[in-house]
């Protein structure tokens, strides 16, 4: 009589794939947490004033090049509550010529604009170029 055959090693591959499985779904979770909180925070007007204000400077297109664009990774946050807000955040900027970074630091009191604290291009080299409007 031939010796019965183990069925531990299917099992073990089960339990591996199953394992491996949701460590995949982990990261694509995570994946699309981290795109989706980006994509809403870029819809912001604080994050699109922000922008505008680097794309239209002449110090950053002289640095950068036109056009300006974004890149795609992010960091920060824009907490906004019954028209109160803050908001901090950095953006790379890429351009022809070069690249740099747009941060911001942001409050907004209810019913009032965005008044930044922080609104700059940072450049490699250390050189900032601070974007505020000038009294």
């Amino acid at each position: 009589m031939p010796p019965r055959k183990s069925s531990a090693g299917k099992w073990v591959l089960i339990g591996c794939g199953g394992c491996l499985g949701l460590a995949i779904l982990g990261v694509v979770m995570c994946v699309t947490l981290f795109f989706g909180a980006s994509k809403l925070i870029r819809k912001t007007d604080v994050y699109e004033n922000a922008l505008k204000h680097a794309q239209n400077s002449a110090e950053v297109q002289a640095a950068l090049g036109t056009p300006i664009e974004t890149g795609w990774s992010f960091s920060g946050s824009v907490n906004y509550t019954n028209g109160s807000g803050e908001a901090s955040f950095t953006v790379p900027l890429t351009g022809p010529k070069g690249e740099g970074t747009l941060n911001v630091k942001a409050d907004k009191t209810s019913g009032g604009p965005w008044r930044y604290s922080t609104l700059e291009v940072e450049f490699p080299d250390g050189h900032k170029t601070d974007l505020r409007d000038k009294p």
